[in-house]
């Protein structure tokens, strides 16, 4: 009898032995049912990325701020010599105390074909129809930069979309389209990022 008694203790601590190391006691319901009480491993939640970088700076005659949101195109396109080696367009959304609210686009090489009354550029939100958007050159005839009109329009789709495509015109290079990932724009009544 004490050989029998001892041969069932070795076989239950045999067996405790190995349930530990299998892993533990399992979950399953004795009918050998789903697990009922498991508990799942944390899972760490990132905000998504945004490519808007985020700049301010007082305004040295009013001591007032200016607010900027800049995101840069996906892609470059290639131009002729001299503004050859690729080249992006960034669009800039802004606030400040001596121009006021305004969005623009500024190309890194190149010129945008402009009249004096600027030139109408198409925009594209997500998969959403193209429209055309009229735009103004800059006060000082900067070539490289274009300032878009309707901008409580467009900073509210730049809110709501994930992307932007703009095709615009370029001196001697024809319409050109960049793609920009415009997902998470931090823009509060153009007052800045918050």
């Amino acid at each position: 009898m004490k050989k029998s008694i001892f041969k069932m203790g070795t076989a239950m601590a045999f067996g405790l032995v190995m349930m530990c190391a299998c892993g533990g006691t399992t979950n399953e319901n004795s009918d050998g049912g789903a697990p009922t009480d498991s508990v799942q491993p944390a899972v760490e939640v990132k905000e998504a990325e945004s490519n808007w970088e985020y700049s301010e700076y007082p305004d040295e005659m009013s001591d007032d701020t200016t607010y900027l949101a800049s995101v840069v195109s996906e892609n470059s396109v290639d131009f002729d010599f001299p503004y050859d080696g690729g080249s992006t367009l960034t669009l800039t959304v802004r606030k400040s105390p001596q121009y006021g609210s305004d969005i623009y686009i500024k190309i890194s090489k190149g010129q945008f074909n402009s009249g004096i009354y600027g030139q109408k550029i198409k925009v594209r939100f997500d998969e959403n129809k193209a429209f055309d958007v009229n735009c103004r050159t800059a006060s000082d005839g900067s070539s490289d930069l274009l300032f878009l009109t309707n901008y409580k329009k467009l900073v509210k789709q730049l809110k709501d979309a994930k992307v932007l495509k703009v095709s615009c015109e370029f001196w001697n290079e024809g319409t050109r389209t960049f793609t920009f990932n415009v997902e998470g724009l931090k823009w509060v009544h153009g007052e800045g990022k918050k």
